[in-house]
């Protein structure tokens, strides 16, 4: 399953790259995150692991994540380490005129019976990630 958005947010790239880059801010613009953390110290870059608990139907779901790429102000690429659906996702930064063109693609991992609730999965995952953004830009543009 692959999922990607872009928007554009009124804001300068590098306060958008460091507004994500923080995770304590995930919980902030992702109603579904319940709590995340980063576990290893030092500033955010390749190698930067962490966690997160989401809300995933109902029931709290929690994932352990390392960063996998990262070229700050530019690109951040992440992938689960434990998690009942694999996944690896990246965010993408770019100036364009007014703002940050901000491009979020996530695809899990899933194989063998997991596969055949992909089309169901990428609906409901595809509106989330879609309100999760708006909100983030929302946030952002009104701060």
């Amino acid at each position: 399953m692959n999922i990607s958005h872009v928007i554009v947010i009124n804001r300068p790239v590098k306060e958008v790259a460091a507004y994500l880059s923080d995770i304590a801010n995930d919980s902030v613009w992702q109603e579904d995150v319940l709590e995340s953390a980063v576990t290893t110290s030092g500033p955010v870059g390749k190698g930067t692991a962490g966690f997160e608990v989401r809300s995933f139907m109902g029931f709290p779901m929690r994932t352990e994540w390392i960063v996998t790429s990262y070229e700050p102000e530019k690109l951040l690429c992440f992938e689960s380490t434990a998690s009942a659906f694999p996944y690896e996702g990246a965010m993408e930064f770019s100036a364009v005129d007014g703002g940050t063109r901000l491009t979020y693609a996530f695809s899990t991992k899933t194989e063998g019976l997991a596969s055949l609730f992909d089309p169901l999965m990428k609906l409901f995952f595809g509106f989330r990630f879609r309100a999760n953004l708006d909100n983030l830009k929302r946030i952002l543009e009104t701060s």
